[in-house]
């Protein structure tokens, strides 16, 4: 976690301001329009910055992979400024309602727009192939009625998919507010998240997306007060009339990486480092002078092995956590690390290492599969199994004197 964190920090430091205080005291590539520290890696020779280990050196190493530029302080960012600042009423957001039959709804609502001579329709899609082979894509379909006036797909670079969608609605966009007649634009999206996003001046992945949406957008609004746009929630497993169309589109479009340098999104490298953290600690877990060999091995309901993992509060805490009582006991179950005969030896603390059922050591192991004292189960291999033996033991793991089990 605190590895995943820290490399998240380096690549923020592309997003602080040209002339900030601690860009003084990075690399040439780093510096912008600060002034160089006296202690500065710009002003280091070669093979003193080979012998230098600080968090500054650490940062100049990764830092060239993003290729990305940020404005921090850009004036369509500035409160009261921002375009749902001034133009809310002109800016609609579509959300999927749960209780609605979604695609009856979109057909209704395209029959009405196609209706209308100053609707625009537009579709977008973006695509991450899941081989890393190939770069990720976008496509923008724009409809006026039942005509099609344009479409375009085109490579993103190595992007998420809510990058992608973004880079897909700029592009829409523009391309929309080009149309002569045009008073109203309907976006078609699968991502909402990116359409939120997209008007959205701050500082986030993608932001020149953004940027350019806003600006492109208040521009078209200053022109026409009837000018709005809406943008439309569909789900992409309906496959629908035309965003079903950019879907499609878009995944026909297949392009390898390549030798020449390839784009990468702020997200995408933060999508990496924590990936690689990942993959990093499972390997990490298999040893057991890591994990401690009383640690119990539990597994999934399809046989895999747990892992451990910090996504969604990782599979220990996320089923237990909603009972800090029932986690803590597992966490003792599961760790050995409980007032038992076992742990008492190891610590070498004064206290009993029998078990009541006169066994010469009262360990995690004896007392789920063979203490004849507890309610016994079958070998305990998920979590639901320990939930069980706790929920007839409640005790067996904390401290006597409290009746939950916890001291």
């Amino acid at each position: 976690m605190l590895k995943k964190l820290a490399t998240h920090a380096m690549y923020h430091i592309s997003t602080l301001l040209d002339t900030h205080p601690l860009r003084s005291m990075m690399g040439e590539r780093l510096l912008k329009w600060a002034e160089p520290h006296a202690h500065s890696a710009t002003l280091m020779t070669p093979a003193m910055r080979g012998k230098v280990k600080s968090t500054v050196m650490e940062v100049d190493k990764p830092i060239h992979t993003l290729t990305e530029s940020f404005e921090p302080f850009v004036p369509e960012a500035r409160p009261g400024d921002q375009l749902l600042d001034r133009y809310a009423d002109c800016l609609h957001f579509d959300e999927c309602d749960p209780t609605q039959d979604r695609r009856l709804y979109l057909d209704k609502l395209i029959a009405k727009a196609r209706a209308d001579p100053l609707t625009v329709l537009a579709a977008t899609d973006g695509s991450v192939p899941q081989s890393n082979q190939y770069q990720a894509a976008s496509a923008a379909i724009i409809y006026k009625g039942h005509r099609k006036l344009e479409r375009t797909h085109y490579v993103s670079g190595r992007v998420t998919a809510p990058d992608a969608e973004l880079n897909a609605i700029s592009c829409v966009v523009h391309l929309a507010v080009k149309q002569a007649n045009c008073q109203h634009i309907m976006v078609f999206t699968d991502s909402m998240g990116s359409a939120h996003r997209a008007v959205d001046p701050s500082v986030h992945s993608g932001q020149a997306f953004s940027l350019s949406v806003c600006r492109t957008l208040r521009e078209w609004f200053e022109v026409d007060d009837l000018c709005c746009i809406t943008f439309v929630y569909v789900p992409s497993a309906l496959q629908w009339d035309i965003h079903g169309e950019a879907h499609k589109y878009v995944t026909e479009l297949k392009v390898r990486v390549g030798c020449r340098k390839t784009d990468n999104s702020l997200d995408v490298l933060h999508s990496r480092a924590a990936h690689s953290v990942l993959d990093s600690w499972s390997s990490t877990f298999q040893d057991p002078t890591y994990r401690s060999s009383e640690f119990l091995e539990l597994q999934w309901p399809d046989g895999q092995p747990l892992q451990p993992s910090y996504l969604n509060g990782g599979p220990w805490l996320s089923t237990f956590g909603h009972s800090i009582t029932e986690f803590a006991h597992i966490c003792w179950c599961i760790t050995g690390h409980a007032p038992i005969g076992a742990y008492y030896r190891c610590f070498k603390i004064n206290e009993p290492h029998g078990c009541t059922c006169r066994a010469a050591l009262q360990s995690c192991q004896h007392i789920l599969f063979c203490c004849h004292d507890r309610y016994s189960v079958h070998y305990p291999r998920f979590l639901g199994d320990i939930a069980s033996f706790l929920k007839y033991n409640p005790t067996v793991f904390g401290f006597n004197r409290d009746p939950l089990g916890v001291g």
